[in-house]
């Protein structure tokens, strides 16, 4: 196939706009969309691969499949190798065994399967995997996997002229799908690979339509061409710049950067190409960048990942600078070392190995073997705990406080689970509303009320199931509609009067933007229920790196509570510019930091209960010991903050 510059170019902007995401250049927090690009300009050049040796009579499977894995697995598994070995230096056990895991699947395709079960894209955790960008080459080999048969057989059904409509047919019906599908579930659409089928096949039917009578007219005409190149451009770069992690997505939004890629395409490869544009496409160093972008794609993540794992911070431009700079060796160092030496790009000189196809195929499997079997004992090895030998907290002992939290919420009566019958008739009702720290406030009140068959304390169901929460025309909207519907009842009637009391506890930052949908529902609950009094939780603090990994580094939990390893502190909520709002219809608040920190300094702050457990494992959220003997203490002040609110005296005194 003759080489065409112009798609390394397109490669280039692709793998700029996801390095510098990654970087956390703040403009272009849409540049993940990148992967989208890559996947359109994957769909339109293996398609032309393929049908191009399908009319010269020299394509076979085997033969094709053999070309990906030399294209693709040596320096994957490269970079999976090196990889795992920063990774043992640097990552504790609790994490190196979900490392291990993700390596494996890395290696064998899968890893967008993996990352799926695990967690979704934007979860906190997520973004220091630093095998979390593999999902998208599990995607992509997926699609090598089963894209030659689907379109062999297209081809043979319905003629080489109906191929291209078919393709149209496919893009148009996998994205209505994937629309649906991410308002069902949005990390499935985002990492599975039949969601993306679509972008892939958006790219197959380019080469189809400038074969149409149309699209030769079109392709034929220079200021056409040019106004589709500038116009794919313009909305790649609209892409990057509108949407963010608050984005639903794929979505409607996945529109965007694939019609961009197409547009590109179009005007980059038409007849007609030209133009200052395309002219900057095919510059030297747009196709150096679009020839290193597999080796830099693959190198950059692990970079940053480990880099701010080891060091917890937001990126800095010194910081950026330098890592910048590493990538672009590594990149470099992996491109002409690994992978030019099994595989060759049309333009290209000849691989420098050259080994027959069942003798590459032999090697590469006998290289996934040998780096899958310490893959597999670190993982199931409970991280290669010894490498630690002086750690206090165990992975298992982590995972146990972790789940430890949830050990009271799990029987707890719960409005979004409908099992919430079991307390209707206690005569005070209190509903606990927040995110994932919901959990938290419910441990603090049960150690108040534990005992106390008149006070029945209800989950709201925390936000976990979600998605991405916003706020419109005063409404919260859910990024899928069951949660909004269930926001949308906390204003009526029946739930709102049913409660005396609401405990809000919502973030770990409580008064920022993250809190303004629970301060909405306040509203709501209150409009409906005049007489409904409100406990406002504050926050406490958040560490840059996992208190865990704190207590096991220094020996002490007290290194969670040091202001260099902070993150975030409660010094004057006041600032946050949700407090007013919140104190406006707060009747009780719940000041942990005055509660418990001498002179609201961190390094005052307890960090652990009085017998030893934590204050949190991972960055902010209370274990249920913390919790509790946070509660404990505000009750030496409230020994009743319920009836406190509502003007009863303790069943004690009546």
């Amino acid at each position: 196939m003759i080489y065409r510059p112009e798609i390394d170019g397109l490669r280039a902007v692709a793998v700029a706009a996801v390095v510098l995401f990654h970087l956390g250049i703040a403009p272009l927090a849409g540049g993940f969309v990148g992967v989208d690009v890559f996947f359109v300009i994957s769909g339109y050049l293996i398609t032309r691969l393929i049908l191009a040796r399908v009319d010269s009579g020299t394509f076979s499977l085997a033969g094709f499949y053999l070309r990906r894995i030399r294209r693709l697995l040596p320096p994957l598994l490269a970079t999976v190798a090196a990889t795992f070995v920063a990774a043992a230096l640097i990552l504790n056990p609790y994490d190196f065994a979900p490392f291990a895991r993700s390596a494996l699947g890395a290696m064998v395709s899968v890893s967008n399967i993996v990352f799926y079960a695990e967690a979704g894209y934007w979860d906190a955790d997520s973004e220091l995997k630093p095998l979390l960008h593999t999902w998208s080459l599990g995607v992509e080999e997926q699609f090598y996997l089963a894209w030659p048969a689907l379109l062999l057989l297209l081809w043979r059904l319905r003629g080489r002229l109906r191929l291209g409509a078919a393709l149209a047919g496919l893009t148009v019906a996998g994205a209505a799908i994937t629309i649906w599908f991410t308002g069902v579930d949005a990390s499935a659409a985002f990492f599975l690979s039949p969601f993306r089928v679509f972008q892939f096949a958006a790219g197959a039917m380019l080469p189809f339509f400038l074969g149409t009578g149309l699209g030769k007219r079109l392709g034929a005409r220079p200021g056409v061409v040019r106004a589709a190149l500038a116009a794919g451009l313009a909305l790649i770069l609209a892409s990057t710049l509108a949407l963010d992690a608050d984005t639903l997505y794929p979505g409607w939004a996945a529109l965007l950067p694939t019609l961009g890629a197409a547009l590109a395409l179009l005007g980059a490869t038409a007849p007609a190409a030209g133009g200052p544009l395309h002219a900057a496409l095919r510059h030297s160093l747009a196709t150096w960048l679009g020839k290193v972008s597999y080796a830099l794609y693959l190198v950059h993540w692990p970079v940053v990942a480990l880099y701010r794992y080891r060091t917890g911070s937001h990126l800095v431009p010194a910081e950026q600078l330098a890592l910048v700079s590493l990538m672009m060796l590594l990149a470099w160092l992996l491109h002409a070392g690994v992978e030019r030496r099994f595989y060759s790009r049309a333009g290209d000189p000849g691989p420098r190995v050259r080994l027959s196809d069942g003798r590459f195929a032999l090697v590469i499997a006998g290289l996934v073997v040998v780096l899958a079997l310490p893959a597999l004992h670190a993982w199931q090895g409970d991280g290669w705990a010894w490498r630690f030998p002086r750690q206090q907290l165990t992975a298992e002992a982590i995972k146990a406080g972790e789940q430890r939290r949830f050990l009271d919420t799990r029987k707890a009566c719960n409005l979004g689970l409908g099992t919430d019958d079991a307390c209707a008739m206690a005569p005070i009702q209190v509903l606990v509303l927040g995110n994932s720290h919901e959990v938290d406030g419910y441990n603090f009140l049960r150690a108040v009320y534990e005992d106390d068959p008149g006070v029945a304390l209800v989950l709201f169901g925390g936000t976990q199931d979600c998605g991405r929460l916003r706020v419109e025309a005063g409404v919260v909207r859910a990024q899928y509609p069951a949660c909004t519907a269930r926001f949308a009842r906390l204003g009526t009637p029946e739930v709102a009067q049913r409660f005396q009391v609401v405990a809000v506890s919502a973030s770990n930052r409580a008064f920022s933007r993250i809190a303004e949908p629970f301060l909405v529902a306040v509203r709501a609950l209150r409009e409906a229920n005049p007489g409904l009094r409100v406990m406002t939780f504050g926050s406490y603090m958040k560490t840059r790196v996992p208190c865990a990994r704190l207590i096991n580094e220094t020996g002490s939990s007290a290194a969670c509570g040091r202001p260099e390893n902070l993150d975030y502190f409660e010094t004057n909520p006041a600032r946050d510019r949700l407090f007013e709002p919140f104190m406006a219809v707060t009747d009780l608040y719940v000041d942990r930091i005055d509660l418990l920190c001498a002179a609201r300094r961190p390094e005052r702050c307890p960090t652990e209960t009085p017998d030893g457990v934590p204050a949190f494992y991972d960055k902010h959220h209370h274990s249920r010991a913390f919790a509790r003997y946070t509660g404990e203490r505000f009750a030496e002040l409230h020994p009743d903050p319920v009836r406190e609110l509502l003007g009863l005296g303790s069943p004690a005194v009546r």
